[in-house]
């Protein structure tokens, strides 16, 4: 039977969180796949209020912050990780991260004169297409801990139609496990749902205590891969269903348990004390050319879009 009420989860759908859950399959309670499914409707639909993307570029960046938060729970790290883009399309750059207690932020730098003949509401209905709107190029997956030797990434070439399928060449990259995820994001009105959900096989020889055999992990995972590809975009996206209502309606054949979920916010990392740090690095001939009408250099911050007025005068080191 279903263990639905371990630890449920409170809160609407469009609240930021991350849910953990396993499933244990049809014998025993070790994990067999382990699962994330982020649900980042509330950060996402402040940070694109402040940006005012298009509406495809939107969804884009709204699926990318689903899959950098989803992704980052499936590693353990103390830092950021961040998820980019980089292509020769409509859309130039794309990022995404999130720190280990939660803070997520990105955004998305496009050509406004080289507007894809892609309309509003094909993107709708869809994951955001990556040929369409990246063109080609690459996704760079990236875990800084802020130490010399702390930091690692991996880069995979944008082959696939969505930003789920980079995401998926990076873990077979970099982990050789079996893992599946699929995201989508859609407007309500004035708030946005995004929504990543992944399973992943748990490696045999990874701390597993399950005593299932060979035959029962690779049937779970066939069973778990499958009902995955089969939840629709409509589910992915609808604010009534609660992220644990979405798992044990998925996966219930395969006794799911999820555990409590981790709070997902926007907050920027940005700060006085980092504009002024970079501005003191520089010549007064650079800074010169900055300074505006006021009298001050103005820097806005492309993530939170705050801006800051620094006098020239600063000190530099």
């Amino acid at each position: 039977m279903a263990q639905k009420d371990i630890f449920p989860v409170t809160g609407p759908a469009a609240a930021g969180q991350i849910l953990p859950f396993y499933l244990a399959g049809e014998n025993g309670d070790g994990a067999l796949i382990r699962g994330r499914l982020a649900s980042v409707g509330g950060p996402a639909s402040s940070i694109l209020a402040r940006h005012g993307y298009p509406e495809m570029v939107a969804s884009l960046q709204a699926e990318a912050l689903a899959i950098a938060a989803c992704l980052s729970t499936f590693m353990k790290f103390d830092g950021v990780f961040t998820l980019q883009a980089k292509g020769n399309g409509f859309v130039k750059t794309l990022l995404a991260d999130v720190t280990s207690d939660g803070a997520l932020r990105g955004y998305a730098a496009f050509d406004d004169e080289n507007v894809p003949s892609l309309g509003d509401d094909m993107v709708a209905a869809m994951p955001a297409s990556v040929p369409a709107l990246l063109g080609t190029g690459y996704a760079a997956f990236t875990v800084d801990q802020g130490t010399e030797n702390g930091r690692y990434q991996g880069i995979v070439e944008l082959a696939g139609e969505t930003l789920g399928d980079a995401a998926m060449a990076w873990f077979a990259n970099s982990e050789q496990v079996d893992s599946h995820i699929v995201a989508a994001a859609g407007r309500h009105g004035d708030d946005w749902v995004a929504t990543a959900l992944m399973v992943q096989r748990v490696a045999a020889d990874g701390g597993n205590q399950t005593t299932a055999s060979r035959a029962e992990q690779d049937d779970a995972w066939t069973t778990a891969d499958m009902l995955l590809r089969s939840v629709t975009r409509e589910e992915l996206v609808d604010p009534q269903l609660a992220p644990e209502d979405l798992v044990f309606r998925l996966f219930n054949a395969l006794r799911p348990h999820v555990a409590p979920s981790q709070p997902v916010q926007d907050k920027c990392r940005c700060s006085p004390e980092k504009v002024e740090a970079v501005l003191s690095r520089m010549s007064p001939e650079e800074l010169a050319g900055l300074v505006a009408e006021s009298g001050k250099v103005e820097v806005t911050c492309e993530f939170c879009k705050t801006m800051r007025a620094v006098d020239p005068g600063i000190s530099r080191h």
